[in-house]
């Protein structure tokens, strides 16, 4: 996977190397207090993009494994009851799909965003 340039890392890299202006020790915690925001909002970027990425491979994945089950009771090569597999696939798809949920909602969570 190639890294694309992000533009909050110039930002603050660009933030990070002016020259220090003559300020008071306020001005200072106030500038250096929003560098460290700057940097914790991009950490958490890059890391909700990669989970999300994760999410949605496990989630294909899922899918895949589901339809192949299908592909192979429907051809006859798994001898399973409907019954085992209506409920293989009901409540393991309703797992996935509440997990996904949750996860989403962790990670995309509008009150907490940063």
């Amino acid at each position: 996977m190639a890294t694309e340039p992000n533009p909050l890392n110039a930002l603050i890299n660009q933030v990070a190397s002016t020259p220090p202006l003559q300020s008071s020790n306020e001005e200072r915690m106030f500038y250096e207090k929003h560098l460290s925001d700057l940097a914790n909002s991009n950490q958490n970027m890059l890391e909700r993009k990669k989970y999300a990425e994760y999410i949605f491979s496990f989630t294909c994945i899922w899918c895949i494994c589901i339809f192949s089950i299908l592909i192979l009771k429907g051809l006859g090569k798994l001898a399973l009851s409907d019954t085992i597999i209506i409920t293989l696939i009901g409540s393991t798809t309703l797992n996935i799909l509440v997990f996904f949920t949750l996860v989403t909602k962790y990670l995309f969570n509008s009150e907490k965003s940063t």
